[in-house]
């Protein structure tokens, strides 16, 4: 199972990488992903997405990156958190994007951590190709992260799970670390 952890003393975020642990160790999570028919902008099917994920063994480390100057605050200005093949076990969280909910950090949490084992598998590749988010709601990233965000607003259930209306998560491919 993926295992998320940072060296972050903050509050929220500390809150955070709880809720993720606790949604990645709960089998009703990867019951719910096993049911879906299928992911686009893949082969694999959920049920070996949720299993490549419960069977991961990544210690997935909670960095952060501030974009400074004007030019790098208006290309990183829709950008919640990215992943870098670079740093295959690290995620970058915008510390401009930290006045969001839990679920919703919890949620973009879990969307990198499917980049992630995306990574570590070698017979597929599940997600979702560049960073334009428009239309890829049904690739596995974005989807397991709403169902994140649903699970947690639903205090853990995974009951009427409805993902209308739910904004997608964006991600990037390079770091700007700042580890604090």
């Amino acid at each position: 199972m993926i295992t998320i952890v940072s060296k972050s003393k903050r509050k929220k975020i500390i809150e955070c990488i709880e809720l993720c642990n606790g949604i990645l160790k709960d089998d009703r999570f990867y019951d719910e992903i096993k049911l879906k028919s299928g992911f686009d902008m893949t082969e694999a099917t959920p049920t070996q997405v949720a299993d490549y994920m419960k069977d991961s063994d990544v210690i997935f480390m909670v960095k952060f990156f501030k974009p400074r100057g004007l030019r790098k605050r208006l290309k990183y200005r829709k950008t919640n958190a990215y992943t870098n093949k670079k740093y295959p076990n690290q995620l970058f969280l915008n510390t401009r994007k930290l006045n969001r909910s839990k679920e919703r950090i919890s949620a973009t949490i879990i969307h990198e951590s499917v980049h992630a084992v995306d990574n570590q598998v070698k017979e597929f590749d599940f997600g979702h190709g560049d960073n334009d988010s428009t239309g890829k709601g049904n690739t596995a990233p974005y989807w397991i992260g709403r169902l994140a965000y649903k699970y947690l607003k639903r205090n853990n259930t995974l009951e009427a799970i409805n993902f209308s209306g739910i904004k997608t998560i964006d991600s990037l491919e390079n770091p700007l670390e700042l580890d604090f």
